[in-house]
C-alpha cells in the first residue's frame, strides 16, 4: 500500500495524486493541512521513511524564508515541533511505499513505486 501525505492546494501534490489515481494503484492519501499530524505521528512517519526533519524541510515556504537562519540552528526535535505548528515547513508531497520514500513530486520514482506496489 502506498501512503501519500499531501496538501490539496499544492500543485505537486495534485500531480502526484493524479498519477496514483490514474495508475489504479492501492493508496491512501491524507491532506495533512486538514488532518494535522501529532508530533508522535509525524516522527513515526519520518522514521519509517528513514528521513530526518531536515530532509523534509521546505526552503520554499514563507516561514522558512522569514526565519531561515533561525531554523538552520534548530535540532531535529525542535524542528519537528515547529513542523507540527507550521505544516508549510514540510516539503510535499511525501509518499511512502515498498521502494522507500519520495519527497516532492518525482514522476519516475513514483512510477517505480507504483510498479513495485503491484507486485
Amino acid at each position: 500500500m502506498i501512503e501519500a501525505y499531501i496538501y490539496s492546494s499544492c500543485t505537486s501534490c495534485r500531480k502526484t495524486e493524479s498519477v496514483l489515481r490514474d495508475s489504479g494503484a492501492a493508496y491512501d492519501a491524507r491532506d495533512y493541512f486538514k488532518h494535522r499530524f501529532s508530533r508522535d505521528e509525524l516522527a513515526g512517519i519520518l522514521a519509517r521513511a528513514n528521513l530526518t526533519p531536515r530532509d523534509v524541510l521546505s526552503k520554499r515556504s514563507k516561514v522558512y524564508k522569514s526565519r531561515g537562519e533561525e531554523l538552520e540552528t534548530l535540532g531535529d526535535d525542535e524542528l519537528l515541533d515547529l513542523m507540527i505548528q507550521e505544516p508549510t515547513l514540510l516539503r510535499r508531497p511525501l509518499v511512502l511505499g515498498p521502494t522507500g520514500s519520495i519527497v516532492g513530486h518525482d514522476q519516475a520514482k513514483l512510477e517505480e513505486m507504483i510498479v513495485a506496489a503491484g507486485e
